[in-house]
């Protein structure tokens, strides 16, 4: 039985109205209803400039849900690459490459963030690498591990024996099973993307300036926080039910089998 119930009909639900509210939307100011509390017409009232906050929301989330993506695909891709790189590499140099790993995953992702911001300045270029530099060197080493299982399988004793160098047992007998892989921590890694998004943008240290997204909808809440609650309340709501059904999900799909590599015809 699943603690979440449908984890994804809420993720659907969610994310379809946000796009069909990025799309029908024009994000009116209306500076008289500033601040003013749920109504039946708004059931999350307005925010401090005036604006639905339902409407802006869903189009907040739509933007840290395309950056979340688009840290995780760069995630799965580097790495798959990097991963197995390591694992195919001779043992001096996955030894220099693991201590490097382990070196990052020593330091918090969040001081890294806050360094680079302050050299670079708030930014989707800052916010994507902070994103990148919190997911990639854990999943980078799990990745390795599952390489490293793989290469002592027969199969791939086999390919080797017959003169398969390490792009061809990468290509035909690594790359399935790693892709399974990334498929089954996908909606683990979007969660992860997407608290990591909320903190730092709820910092000042992630999105641009006058660009909503979950976490400056938090920050513009935390300013409100006693004479307007709804605000904190009606951005924080949806994030948290999301980040659920993506770890009720991350759960499921994580008692699926992996998919098995190729083996050697």
């Amino acid at each position: 039985m699943r603690r979440f119930p449908d984890p994804s009909l809420w993720l659907l639900a969610w994310f379809t109205a946000a796009l069909l509210a990025s799309l029908a939307s024009d994000g009116a100011h209306l500076l008289d209803a500033s601040l003013r509390p749920p109504e039946w017409s708004h059931p999350l009232g307005f925010d401090a400039f005036g604006r639905d906050l339902l409407l802006t929301v869903l189009r907040a989330s739509l933007t840290s849900a395309a950056l979340a993506l688009a840290t995780v695909l760069l995630s799965c891709v580097a790495a798959i690459l990097l991963g197995a790189g390591i694992a195919l590499a001779p043992r001096a140099a996955r030894f220099a490459s693991l201590r490097t790993l382990e070196t990052l995953l020593a330091f918090p992702s969040l001081l890294f963030a806050l360094a680079w911001a302050a050299i670079r300045g708030p930014g989707w270029g800052t916010l994507l690498f902070s994103l990148l530099i919190g997911t990639l060197p854990g999943f980078t080493r799990l990745v390795h591990v599952r390489a490293r299982e793989l290469l002592a399988e027969d199969f791939v004793l086999a390919a080797r024996s017959y003169g398969a160098d390490g792009f061809r047992i990468l290509r035909k007998h690594l790359s399935p099973a790693l892709l399974s892989l990334c498929l089954v921590k996908v909606p683990n890694l979007f969660a992860y993307a997407l608290v990591a998004e909320a903190t730092l943008s709820f910092l000042g240290i992630g999105a641009p300036i006058g660009r909503d997204t979950w976490g400056s909808l938090l920050a513009q809440g935390k300013d409100y926080l006693f004479e307007s609650p709804h605000i904190a309340l009606g951005s924080g709501i949806p994030l948290v039910l999301t980040v659920l059904a993506l770890q009720s999900l991350a759960e499921s799909e994580a008692t699926m089998p992996l998919g098995k590599p190729r083996r050697l015809s």
